[in-house]
């Protein structure tokens, strides 16, 4: 029974490790079976997408070329645009060069500008000392003349030392006969004057010839050609005489230095009305110059330029403003607009704007010439091809409104000094006798019209004119 158990237990145990054996053959055969499988199916796919493939090469030929077409496309698009970057990178280098250039030459210039204005400069210097030597010498000859007896001319000739209405060229520095043969060569304003000369009228006839010849009125729109509108549309609707009509006894008020610790202040303002002039200030002078202000005359310059500040300082905002613009010699309105000696259009009309209610006019640019002509009439020489002064106009103007006109320190008084005006330190002895300005021979008229005497003149700068208004002609 031991045996039967034995034999069986080894048949046992070789069946078992029979049936394990066909086990892992039957799973080594499924295995098998089914990566073969799928081996397949890769293959099948595989086969399916190269059919595929091929089919759409055979159908889409030109869509492989036309494919092909715009990767070449875009690669030349990019080369292009490189080379543009290049282009550009070199033309910025290129400008950078030029602009390093013109710096370079821009100083150059600046330096040889600087280097000519330095030569000029000493050139001024070396001719201001010539004139000074010669102003010297002219000085010396005329103590040595007080010295022999002889009248000097240039202290005005009478016994009070005011000025002489016969004064001339003779009697004026030579760096003035200088400025005023250089202003004669110039002529910028092309004046040509057809009238004689040092025809000696009297002060009842120049009071005439001035009322009869000088338009001094102010412009209105109608006067101005149509393309002046844009500023002419601001002026006035009345003239300066329509709108005062008249006025008894005025005053005009000199910028001189001479007018400086004179102490007239409250007699000008006791006139009234009181004509000042450009840039002229009352504040902190008023002792000397009073503080009233009822018209202030202005050149075009002062207006034009922006410098000067006339839109913003609050000087002229008290009393009417009048300005005058020089035209050419012999020029009607029309070409006067085309060609003024300033471009002031724009900042009048922009004074207008911004202040409406202020008076603003604008002198006939006729009288000024008109002026002249009487003035050159009046004297025994030539006189300078410049328009006349603010001051002249200014009192003629006064002249045309008033009745009675007293005008300070336009002749000196005693206080007589170089000082060009009361308000700053620059001093000239032409801001006196003139270079630009016919200044000496205005002088000789006004003071040929002068009803006062040499002791007004004296002692308070002061003369005094008749208004032309009932002047009986």
């Amino acid at each position: 029974m031991a045996r039967c158990i034995s034999k069986f237990g080894v048949i046992s145990i070789i069946l078992c490790t029979f049936s394990f054996f066909l086990l892992d053959f039957y799973s080594k055969s499924k295995c098998l079976e089914s990566c073969t499988t799928v081996h397949g199916k890769v293959e099948v796919a595989r086969d399916v997408k190269n059919n595929l493939n091929k089919a759409l090469e055979r159908e889409n030929p030109l869509e492989r070329e036309k494919d092909l077409e715009r990767e070449k496309q875009l690669e030349r698009q990019k080369e292009l645009e490189r080379e543009k970057q290049l282009k550009r990178e070199r033309e910025l280098e290129r400008e950078k060069q030029l602009e390093r250039e013109r710096e370079l030459e821009r100083e150059k210039q600046l330096e040889r500008e600087k280097q000519l204005e330095r030569e000029k400069q000493l050139e001024r210097e070396k001719e201001l000392e010539r004139q000074k030597i010669a102003e010297a010498e002219h000085l010396h000859k005329i103590w040595l003349n007080q010295r022999q007896g002889a009248q000097s001319r240039l202290r005005f000739a009478n016994r009070y030392g005011v000025w002489n209405e016969h004064m001339s060229s003779k009697d004026i520095l030579p760096r003035l006969v200088m400025v005023k043969k250089s202003y004669q060569s110039e002529n910028k304003y092309k004046v040509k004057y057809q009238g004689k000369l040092g025809q000696l009228l009297t002060p009842q006839e120049l009071l005439c010839a001035i009322k009869t010849k000088v338009n001094i009125s102010t412009l209105v729109t109608a006067d101005l050609p149509q393309n002046a509108d844009s500023w002419s549309q601001y002026l006035p609707r009345k003239t300066l005489q329509e709108e005062v009509k008249s006025l008894g006894k005025c005053a005009v008020v000199s910028s001189a230095g001479s007018i400086k610790h004179s102490r007239l202040g409250q007699e000008i303002d006791t006139h009234d009305a009181v004509l000042r002039f450009n840039a002229a200030p009352v504040l902190g002078y008023q002792d000397d110059v009073g503080t009233k202000t009822t018209f202030r005359l202005l050149n075009s310059q002062l207006v034009s330029r922006p410098e000067l500040k006339f839109l913003e300082d609050p000087l002229y905002k008290e009393g009417s403003l009048i300005m005058w613009d020089p035209a050419p010699y012999n020029a009607n309105v029309e070409e006067w607009h085309k060609n003024p000696d300033y471009k002031f259009f724009e900042r009048y009309s922009e004074y207008r704007r911004r202040n409406p209610e202020q008076m603003f006019y604008v002198l006939n640019p006729h009288a000024a010439w008109q002026l002249w002509d009487i003035i050159q009439q009046n004297a025994p020489e030539d006189i300078n091809p410049g328009p006349p002064s603010s001051g002249l106009l200014g009192i003629l103007l006064m002249m045309n409104l008033c009745d009675q006109v007293n005008v300070y320190e336009f002749l000196p008084s005693r206080r007589q000094s170089d000082l060009c005006h009361y308000y700053e330190r620059y001093q000239d002895r032409a801001c006196t006798l003139g270079a630009y300005h016919p200044l000496m021979y205005e002088k000789n008229l006004v003071k040929k019209l002068n009803l006062g005497d040499d002791n007004s003149i004296f002692h308070f700068g002061r003369i005094t004119l008749p208004g032309l208004r009932g002047l009986q002609c």
